[in-house]
């Protein structure tokens, strides 16, 4: 998933900077040509690159039966990317800086805790214990991938004269759909035997086939600012912890 998202952020870069390569020609005495204002004009942020920073709101009993003991550090990363249909809701009209836009893409979420482990037996329940003085780990992080589908009402303004770039702003909602999940750890062995190990564990029961929440994005031009919080457990009700995730992060759009 990380060489999928650099590899979609490099293929942005290199577009933007044909675009200025092929207009440069053009530039007037300000530095920015009409070709590539133009371009800048009619973007409907089709594609829509997060780059994430995670934490979540956690209940650790999660249930009665399910105890749970465990933190999550500060840096827990992800990325999603995103196509959009941008429908206008009025050209030339008081609605023209307007729009709906539904899409669809993949979600990508790391949550580290270096100091706990995971265990799950069958579909009975899933917990966090923590290692102790006894283990040292380097990480363990629990992984999930989802395929999105969003739906979000914009608002652009009229482009600056000089930039061709607007203020947007985005308030959406989406519906995520759980295709993997895994466990990976790397450290010490779990037995106290000494060895270091890596191992990864595909599949992590008890885990919502399905997520869905409200998020806002909002910014100028290129560059934007964004946040989501689900709704919904990570865990399935009373079979792990109490999770819901708080993303926020950069969103790149413009084309």
């Amino acid at each position: 998933m990380r060489k999928i998202g650099f590899s979609l952020f490099f293929l942005f870069c290199t577009t933007v900077m044909v675009f200025g390569q092929q207009d440069a020609s053009t530039a007037g005495p300000k530095g920015i040509s009409e070709a590539v204002k133009k371009r800048i004009n009619k973007s409907k942020d089709r594609l829509v690159l997060e780059f994430c920073m995670m934490n979540a709101f956690i209940k650790k009993d999660g249930g009665v039966t399910v105890p749970n003991d465990f933190s999550l550090e500060n840096f827990n990363r992800g990325f999603n990317a995103y196509f959009y249909y941008d429908l206008i809701l009025g050209k030339k009209t008081k609605f023209q800086h307007f729009s709906l836009a539904p899409g669809i893409g993949v979600g990508s979420e790391n949550y580290y805790f270096k100091k706990f482990g995971m265990s799950w037996i069958g579909d009975t329940a899933t917990r966090f214990y923590a290692f102790g003085d006894s283990i040292s780990s380097k990480k363990s992080k629990l992984n999930m991938t989802y395929i999105d589908i969003p739906f979000e009402f914009r608002y652009r303004s009229k482009p600056h004269k000089k930039t061709g770039m607007a203020i947007k702003v985005s308030v959406g909602f989406k519906f995520g759909f759980l295709v993997g999940s895994k466990w990976k750890y790397e450290g010490e062995e779990l037995n106290n035997s000494g060895n270091n190990i890596k191992f990864k564990q595909l599949g992590v029961a008890n885990m919502n086939k399905l997520r869905y929440g409200p998020y806002i994005r909002a910014g100028y031009g290129l560059f934007n600012l964004f946040c989501y919080y689900s709704l919904s457990n990570t865990f399935v009700n009373n079979k792990g912890p109490r999770m819901n995730p708080i993303v926020f992060g950069l969103s790149i759009n413009g084309l």
